[in-house]
């Protein structure tokens, strides 16, 4: 008989202080029970329990062996616990994407893994740039799908990239702006216009940095995400420079209109990053080999 078990045995003395009933508790017998404390004593050379007729009260000894048998019965349960959580967390494939890839493109790539690997549990993790970033910080992912920044020094450093798709942010008016029947802008039609920026610090500096070396005056206003600006040039709040397949649909359904400006282009990578060296389970591999055939045929 274990010491684990014997301390399971004493515990449930311990709380309802009768070998009768800790034999109901436990479904053995009452001789089970007194030989499970006698060990115990013998093991720690300590008396446990005074006996009085069918009752027995704990010792100074008993008390001090009870916090810690509790202690080390709470420390197995947990250990179970936490094996249990490690060997589910070895049979689901973690994700890691950008909320732009995530929302706009992922539904065609979960389908098309689906078919590939139907019996795969996938878990998506979703963030913006500076949340993904900080995962790669905290070690929780050796790769993700996202933004590719070539001014980033942190990724450029310690990472890998495999670009997908390259990707131009579109300058998106409301339906009836003063400019939307012209087939053709240019930079000065911009002047004094309010351009609304997402939180994005590369984004930003693209757009503005192209602008400025136009000499281009415009008020620059930032806002949360894609969805949230698409809402604000829908309602007359400014103008914007979104990615492709954050306003295809709205372009589509004339909600928006897209114009081209001469002389500037503004365009944005978007792929893997890899941490140098990271080993890759075989499922990661095929999950990035069919990410990778369908972004690059989008």
């Amino acid at each position: 008989m274990n010491t684990l078990e014997k301390m399971e045995t004493f515990i449930v003395l311990a709380e309802c202080s009768s070998f009768t009933e800790a034999a109901k508790r436990l479904y053995c017998s009452q001789p089970t029970i007194s030989h499970h404390i006698q060990q115990l004593e013998q093991q720690f050379s300590s008396q446990l329990f005074f006996r009085s007729g069918k009752q027995v009260e704990l010792t100074k000894q008993g008390e001090v062996l009870l916090q810690y048998a509790k202690q080390i019965t709470h420390l197995v349960d947990e250990a179970s616990i936490q094996l249990k959580r490690v060997s589910q967390q070895e049979q689901v494939l973690s994700v890691y994407v950008s909320n732009y890839i995530a929302g706009y493109y992922f539904s065609d790539i979960l389908n098309q893994f689906h078919t590939i690997s139907p019996q795969r549990p996938l878990e998506i993790n979703s963030y913006c740039y500076s949340d993904l970033i900080r995962c790669f910080q905290e070690g929780r992912t050796q790769y993700a799908l996202m933004p590719i920044y070539p001014e980033d020094d942190y990724i450029r450093k310690n990472f890998e990239t495999s670009v997908l798709f390259e990707e131009e942010l579109l300058l998106v008016l409301p339906a009836d702006h003063s400019c939307a029947n012209r087939r053709l802008l240019y930079a000065r039609d911009l002047q004094n216009e309010t351009v609304l920026l997402p939180k994005s610090e590369y984004l930003q500096q693209y757009v503005m940095e192209h602008l400025e070396s136009r000499q281009v005056k415009a008020r620059f206003l930032q806002m949360s995400n894609f969805e949230m600006i698409k809402q604000a040039v829908k309602s007359h709040h400014g103008i914007a420079f979104l990615p492709h397949g954050a306003v295809k649909e709205e372009i589509r359904r004339g909600e928006l209109v897209y114009k081209p400006i001469s002389s500037i282009q503004i365009k944005r990578q978007n792929g893997f990053v890899f941490r140098k060296n990271a080993k890759l389970t075989q499922e990661d591999r095929v999950f990035c080999q069919n990410v990778e055939h369908y972004l690059r045929s989008v």
